[in-house]
C-alpha cells in the first residue's frame, strides 16, 4: 500500500470551514496533511487514523512577527503545519463532540479573518484584473496593426479569462455575503452593498460583451451590378458570397481598396478546391481567367477589414 498520496480538491476562499473539515475527516481516515503543493493540490502520508481538528487562519500582520504567532496558537495546544498562499494551517488532535475545536474566540473574529482575506486576496485580483487583463483584452480586440491571426486568439483568451475573473468575482461576493449574513445581527442592511457589488459585475460583463460584440460584427453594404458587386465596408468579419454561371474565358476581377486589415478571395465550384484564393493585406486588382464553363462561388471573407471591393466580370 502507498504511504503517499496526492489529491485535487478545490475549495473558493470563503470555504475555508469545508476545507478545515475536508482535511479532518482525511485524517480521520488515516491520512495526515503534509503539504499543498499548488491551489487545490493536496499531498497527504499515511497515519494512524485519528481524530484531529484542522484550521485556517488568514493574518499577514501575525506573520510578520511569526514566532510569537505561532507560539500563540502552540499556547492553546495548535500544532503550526505550514503557509500556503497566505494561510497558516494548523491541526489538533481530538474532536470536541458537539464542539468545534476553535482558534477564533467568536464568529466575528471569524468575519474579521475574512475581511483580511478581502484585502489580502481579493483586492489584489481586482487590481490585476482592471490593470492587466482589461487593458490586453481591449488591445487584442482592437488588433492595432495587420490584425493578425495572434491578435483574434489573444483576444478569444482574453476574453474567456476576463469573463472567468467575473464569474469568479460574482461567486466570492455571493459566498461572503451568505456568511456575513449569517454572522450578523443587522443582516437586512449588508444585502445592500452586495447587490451594488453584484450589479457592478454583471454591468461590467455586458460592457464587455458589448464591446466584443461590436468591435467583431460587420458592417458593410452590398451593391448589385450588371457585371458584378461592390462591397463598401466599414469592418468586414464575415464572408459574403454570391454566385455566378460562367462562362470559358470570362475574367474575374476583383479590385481591392484596403485601408485595413484583410480579405480573403476564393472562386470555387461548389464541393471541388478553388480555383483562385489568396489573402490580401493591401491594395490592388487580382483577376483570374476562367478555364471550364461552369457554376461558380466567388467569395470574399474579412478579418476587421475596413474595405471596398469591386468584383467585375468580363
Amino acid at each position: 500500500m502507498k504511504n503517499n498520496k496526492t489529491v485535487f480538491k478545490y475549495f473558493t476562499i470563503p470555504q475555508y470551514q469545508k476545507e478545515e473539515n475536508y482535511l479532518s475527516s482525511m485524517h480521520e481516515q488515516g491520512w495526515r496533511l503534509t503539504h499543498i503543493s499548488y491551489p487545490g493540490l493536496y499531498h497527504f502520508e499515511k497515519c494512524e487514523p485519528k481524530q484531529y481538528s484542522y484550521r485556517l487562519d488568514y493574518n499577514q500582520e501575525g506573520l510578520k512577527n511569526k514566532d510569537e504567532y505561532v507560539q500563540m496558537f502552540a499556547d492553546c495546544g495548535w500544532e503550526y503545519l505550514f503557509d500556503f498562499v497566505g494561510y497558516s494551517y494548523f491541526r489538533k488532535e481530538g474532536a470536541a463532540g458537539e464542539e468545534r475545536e476553535e482558534i477564533f474566540a467568536d464568529e466575528s473574529s471569524r468575519l474579521d479573518m475574512m475581511n483580511r482575506v478581502f484585502k489580502g486576496r481579493i483586492i489584489p485580483l481586482i487590481v490585476l484584473f482592471a490593470t492587466i487583463v482589461i487593458p490586453q483584452f481591449f488591445l487584442n480586440s482592437v488588433s492595432f496593426g495587420s490584425g493578425s491571426e495572434f491578435q483574434v486568439i489573444m483576444s478569444y483568451v482574453f476574453l474567456a479569462i476576463a469573463l472567468l475573473y467575473l464569474i469568479t468575482f460574482a461567486a466570492t461576493t455571493i459566498q461572503f455575503y451568505q456568511y456575513e449574513k449569517k454572522v450578523r445581527s443587522d443582516s437586512s442592511q449588508i444585502g445592500f452593498k452586495y447587490i451594488g457589488a453584484l450589479a457592478l459585475i454583471i454591468l461590467f460583463a455586458g460592457g464587455i460583451g458589448t464591446f466584443f460584440w461590436t468591435m467583431n460584427r460587420s458592417i458593410y453594404e452590398v451593391t448589385d451590378r450588371d457585371s458584378g458587386y461592390v462591397i463598401e465596408a466599414a469592418r468586414l468579419n464575415s464572408s459574403v458570397v454570391k454566385e455566378f454561371d460562367l462562362k470559358t474565358n470570362d475574367t474575374v476581377v476583383m479590385d481591392l481598396d484596403i485601408d485595413r486589415g484583410s480579405v480573403h478571395l476564393s472562386v470555387a465550384e461548389p464541393g471541388k478546391d478553388p480555383v483562385f484564393f489568396g489573402d490580401f493585406y493591401g491594395s490592388g486588382a487580382h483577376e483570374f481567367t476562367v478555364a471550364e464553363a461552369g457554376h461558380y462561388r466567388i467569395e470574399v471573407a474579412g478579418h476587421k477589414a475596413e474595405a471596398n471591393v469591386e468584383v467585375t466580370i468580363k
